[in-house]
């Protein structure tokens, strides 16, 4: 039987390969563009992002400065990476998902509200100096007094570090509150925060009317929320924002009721992330 020629089948394969070369490709989609990357000046210019302040507020969140992102686009925490708003919702602090475009919504359906250490905007964090994030402890006074919270959360160790001025101290809440009451003048430099232990007759004395007005603020420190914190992963982040909404719904409930607050702190302690990654590691060795 004759042996099939197979020029014709490599004539045919040549001329659809000519021919798909000779049409025009589709046009590629066109990736977004990314935005330009303001300059040193243009950063320098952005003006501080607005601060909601009002009174007897459940919740006050400090971050430290805005950075380029939320400066741009005059959002606190404005950055996608930024797990803030995630962990809003995750933790059930909020009922619903948020955006940065939405944090008006905060202080107007959930009565908390953010404000910035440093109002000037910086590509990091570490452009800020110890002396200016202490010269700026004073006007944070002040807006606490303004709005009175129930919590005050700092969203980092670092601006912690600067409010109170020094360095040891755990995340989560803690031991000393923050004395609303407190009559001495708080504009001069080398003030330190009006902070004190939490005593029995503090709380004594939130209690019998309703709602209770407390003369004092708890005090919580969560890791830092931006991308770049990589120090701590997201799921322990979550831990710390499980851990403010406790202490938030006991905080409001006890006003509402015009009782004490108590807080379980049993439940504090089984959602500290270290504690779940001591319990691993000792449930691994036995």
């Amino acid at each position: 039987m004759p042996k099939r020629s197979s020029r014709g089948s490599e004539s045919a394969i040549g001329s659809e390969l000519r021919s798909k070369a000779s049409t025009p490709k589709a046009a590629a989609v066109a990736a977004p563009k990314r935005q330009k990357r303001p300059s040193p000046d243009e950063i320098a210019g952005f003006q501080p992002i607005p601060e909601i302040l009002r009174p007897n507020l459940d919740l006050l969140f400090v971050g430290i400065n805005p950075g380029v992102v939320s400066g741009q686009k005059q959002l606190h925490f404005g950055n996608p990476q930024n797990y803030f708003w995630r962990g809003l919702y995750q933790s059930e602090l909020v009922p619903e998902e948020m955006r940065p475009e939405d944090g008006s919504m905060l202080s107007q359906r959930w009565n908390m509200s953010i404000v910035n250490l440093v109002q000037r905007t910086t590509p990091s964090t570490s452009d800020l100096s110890r002396k200016e994030m202490r010269e700026a402890v004073p006007e944070l006074c002040r807006k606490i007094s303004t709005c009175r919270p129930k919590i005050i959360c700092f969203v980092g160790k670092g601006i912690y570090e600067a409010f109170v001025g020094y360095l040891r101290f755990d995340l989560g809440l803690q031991p000393e509150v923050y004395d609303l009451d407190c009559k001495r003048d708080l504009t001069q430099q080398q003030q330190l925060p009006p902070l004190r232990q939490l005593s029995s007759s503090d709380e004594i004395q939130c209690a019998g009317t309703q709602p209770a007005i407390p003369s004092f603020a708890y005090i919580f420190v969560m890791p830092s929320t931006s991308g770049r914190a990589a120090a701590y992963r997201i799921t322990d982040k979550l831990q710390y924002f499980r851990q403010l909404k406790h202490v938030r719904d006991c905080a409001v409930d006890a006003a509402a009721q015009g009782v004490a607050p108590s807080i379980d702190h049993d439940l504090l302690d089984s959602l500290d992330p270290r504690q779940v990654v001591r319990s691993t590691y000792f449930s691994q060795i036995k």
